[in-house]
């Protein structure tokens, strides 16, 4: 057993959106073999409720509120820093006292950071272990935004690339191993950066298989074919990758698929929402349900589940979600990318608009189709995205380091 501080850019708790699916999992495993120091930061006031479900599960437990708006305001500091605007949207001194005051104490065996932005809290002269878990090559997300964006973005996010990718460089030299969450992600971030090749690692997520269970969420009743067939997609509705994907899909692939049937629906699951995704609502047959209670049962009540992003980074729980729930799935490439499902076997992967609408009106209209793909995509994610899978890499890792 080993003690060890754990930081987080965003509450752990609970695990309703990606980065905090990943953080939970792994912190959840951590509490039960070792001893655990929690550190966070709180951007959303609604999570304050689960500060004392927290602190009855660790040693000791700090956190610090943040404003999104506050830290929009706070990143543009970074232009006169010269350090990037994810670094310079949070606060550190509350965590920094902290940690100091652990690592001083001399009980810290190993830090474990959950992102970049966490890097910072930690003393550049600190000698205990770290494992930095990036889950994501994040400064390549904002290179990609580039290529679309307009002057004077494309400078802003030109840059934070470029800052960001330091940081992120910094971080892996300094750390004892720094993890991926796939190996496309671990093989990105070793080509850019060659001397942190060593320490760099891929651990993937995985799938709680008890809760995303067809046979436990009544699927079978709820699932419906034909024109009157619902088309979901789930997620964050205020991160932009999944904003440009209801909106592309919207905008060129639903005009396609109620053309032929019109009594289909389409249904976004998932908050917070934007105006520009709120809007979306307006278009025939778009319903856009914000927040979800259970986004097991939303995907239970699904004909097939869309994932039709232009940019993705890492694994989209979106797609091991609805493909545990043996749910035929339609995506692009970039959403199955570090999942690697085969396409027509476990997923229908198509990147034009006209063939990801032929594909969805396939599963629609064929019942035989639908259910293939489905039990071919849970046999899938039970032999290759199973938590307990990641977890052995990770207790590995902490023995070896140890």
């Amino acid at each position: 057993m080993a003690t060890i501080l754990f930081l987080a850019h965003r509450i752990p708790y609970p695990p309703n959106k990606g980065d905090k699916i990943r953080a939970w999992h792994f912190l959840s495993h951590l509490l039960s073999k070792h001893t655990v120091h929690l550190g966070f930061y709180v951007d959303d006031k609604k999570d304050l409720v689960h500060i004392d479900y927290l602190e009855g599960l660790v040693s000791s437990l700090c956190y610090q509120e943040v404003v999104p708006f506050m830290q929009k305001v706070r990143s543009l500091s970074g232009f006169v820093t010269g350090k990037s605007l994810t670094e310079q949207a949070y606060p550190h001194s509350k965590l920094k006292s902290y940690s100091n005051a652990l690592l001083e104490s001399g009980e810290i065996d190993l830090i474990f950071l959950y992102s970049a932005a966490t890097a910072p809290i930690v003393p550049a002269t600190c000698q205990t272990p770290v494992i930095a878990d990036l889950v994501d090559v994040d400064s390549q997300k904002w290179a990609s935004y580039a290529t679309s964006a307009w002057w004077p973005l494309t400078y802003v996010y030109n840059r934070e690339a470029l800052k960001l990718g330091a940081l992120e460089r910094d971080i892996a030299e300094a750390s004892s191993a720094t993890l991926l969450v796939s190996q496309q992600e671990a093989d990105l971030f070793t080509k850019l950066n060659a001397g942190c090749a060593g320490n760099v690692k891929a651990i993937s997520n995985g799938v709680d298989l008890a809760h995303f269970d067809a046979t436990s969420k009544g699927a079978g009743a709820n699932r419906t074919t034909g024109d009157d067939a619902l088309v979901l997609f789930t997620g964050a509705m205020d991160y932009q990758p999944n904003i440009e994907a209801v909106v592309w899909f919207c905008e060129h692939v639903w005009p396609h698929i109620r053309a032929k049937a019109p009594l289909a629906n389409f249904r976004i699951a998932g908050g917070p929402t934007t105006p520009q995704v709120d809007a979306l609502a307006a278009n025939e047959g778009v319903e856009v349900v914000g927040y979800v209670d259970n986004m097991a049962e939303e995907i239970a009540k699904a004909t097939v589940s869309v994932a039709p992003l232009r940019l993705a980074r890492g694994i989209q729980n979106k797609v091991l979600e609805a493909i545990a729930m043996s749910k035929p799935v339609v995506a692009t490439s970039p959403a199955n990318e570090g999942i690697n499902a085969e396409h027509d076997t476990a997923i229908l992967v198509h990147d034009d608009a006209a063939a990801f609408a032929d594909a969805v009106l396939t599963v629609l209209r064929d019942k035989a189709t639908g259910e293939r793909l489905g039990q071919a995509a849970r046999i899938f994610v039970e032999e290759n995205f199973t938590w307990e899978a990641s977890y052995q890499q990770l207790d590995g890792l902490i023995d070896e380091l140890l």
